[in-house]
């Protein structure tokens, strides 16, 4: 039935906004799911301008040069990190979206999320600037990247049905080129007219995220293909678990699966590296080297997105043709090369150095957003697809509370300890941890050798 809709709709593309999306329409996407790609698109486009707002790079940089001086240089530096990471560290809460979601109309279940995220974003409007008013931003920040969690866990199993897997990546890579290209230029307007006004947000605030709820209005009108089955399927399928008990759903897929137990290791080990990197170098770039918010948002958050979109079609072509455990075997790389240059950058003091590493994380981060919107599907049965990604989500949100913290504590106890460089000294951390998580996919790909080709084929 949903197909038959699907189709008779395509026609009605006419008729809307997503009509200003045509021009980015492939010719390889088959014609039933044409309008979803559309108002999948438009929808993407939309929420990116209130979700830039939470960025890890942009709030970390806002917190950090709008409270110094207000709140203790320790205390804030900590609040930095957790701000800076705070996109991983919320998603430590996912597993309670997987169950709520279960057996859920997924449209309406994201059609909730999208308006609960906007909503509380558009609080910082009022946020004083005094220290009170800094751990407001971060329980605000902290819920509506909570609620952006549940977005991801879910949208996958939409994506599932309505995309091929042969064109999914392609597809889910032109959704978050969009996104990072809107989040930077947002980013990088705000800094600019904060250094002009550090006031003026309660004004910009405001208006993105009036331009973030026709995310809503897009993301309604999409239909989910053979939804029926799919809700049937998972509501036999064990049944659906109480949200209390979300933390089972994580202990049981990686009970049940232990080549998928791996990958969460590794990825867990090369997270954590990477992890590291924002908030020293939202820190540094303050302390060090006295930038401003357009220069700092500049470096630690919109030039890496830059990169992405022209990196993305790159990353899609070998993740559409290659297991995701060969994927990150080689993807892993350029992570590893980042912390080398972080490192040097922060030894010999030399900004582009620092620049020129954010720029290969950019890159890096490409290959590892499709990955992680679609990694898992590699793995999971169909009718425990959001299973699947709430264990990897919340994965990345216990590796998200410790490794800011972890940095932090080597940075401040260094500078305690009257050590030069505290900034290096996090960055060859970091760089222990990437190379380490690394090699470890490589033996992965090595244990699993044919095995990998098999589940992808079968997915």
């Amino acid at each position: 039935m949903n197909d038959a809709l699907d189709s008779r709709s395509t026609r009605s593309l006419r008729g809307l906004p997503a009509r200003a999306f045509r021009s980015f329409l492939p010719s390889s996407i088959p014609y039933l799911s044409r309008r979803s790609y559309a108002l999948e698109l438009g929808s993407t486009t939309a929420f990116a301008f209130a979700l830039a707002l939470v960025e890890g790079g942009v709030v970390a940089v806002f917190a950090k040069q709008t409270f110094t001086g207000i709140v203790p240089e320790a205390r804030l530096n900590f609040a930095v990190a957790i701000l800076g990471a705070m996109d991983a560290m919320a998603n430590i809460l996912s597993f309670l979206w997987s169950p709520l979601a279960q057996g859920a109309p997924k449209v309406r279940f994201v059609n909730a999320l999208q308006v609960c995220v906007i909503a509380i974003i558009a609080c910082m409007a009022a946020l004083p600037t005094t220290e009170p008013g800094l751990y407001i931003l971060i329980l605000l920040v902290l819920t509506a990247r909570s609620c952006w969690s549940g977005i991801i866990t879910v949208r996958p199993t939409i994506w599932r049905s309505n995309y091929p897997r042969h064109l999914r990546a392609g597809i889910i890579g032109r959704f978050s080129t969009v996104q990072v290209i809107v989040v930077a230029l947002v980013g990088l307007s705000l800094g600019a007219l904060l250094d002009v006004n550090a006031e003026s947000f309660r004004v910009t605030v405001p208006i993105l995220c009036v331009i973030g709820l026709s995310a809503v209005w897009f993301f309604s009108k999409l239909r989910v293909r053979r939804e029926a089955d799919l809700l049937r399927n998972e509501r036999g399928s064990e049944g659906v678990l109480p949200p209390w008990k979300g933390p089972l759903v994580v202990w049981r897929v990686l009970r049940q699966d232990p080549w998928y137990t791996k990958f969460m290791l590794w990825m867990f080990v090369l997270g954590t590296g990477n992890l590291m990197v924002v908030p020293i170098l939202v820190i540094t770039l303050r302390e060090e080297f006295n930038l401003s918010y357009f220069w700092s948002i500049l470096i630690s958050s919109a030039g890496p997105l830059f990169i992405m979109p022209l990196a993305i079609p790159m990353w899609a072509r070998v993740l559409d043709r290659a297991h995701v455990v060969r994927f990150r075997s080689i993807h892993s790389w350029v992570f590893v090369l980042a912390s080398v240059i972080f490192f040097f950058g922060s030894l010999f003091h030399r900004v582009e150095l620092m620049l020129l590493g954010q720029l290969t994380m950019g890159f890096g981060y490409a290959g590892g957003t499709l990955a992680w919107n679609l990694g898992h599907v590699d793995f999971s049965p169909p009718s425990q697809t959001s299973q699947y990604m709430a264990t990897h989500v919340t994965l990345n949100g216990i590796r998200g509370l410790l490794a800011p913290l972890m940095a932090v504590s080597i940075f401040e106890g260094v500078k305690a300890a009257g050590g030069d460089n505290p900034g290096a000294w996090v960055f060859a951390c970091s760089l222990v941890l990437s190379l380490i998580g690394a090699m470890g996919f490589v033996q992965l790909r090595r244990q699993m050798g044919k095995l990998a080709l098999q589940i992808r084929r079968d997915r």
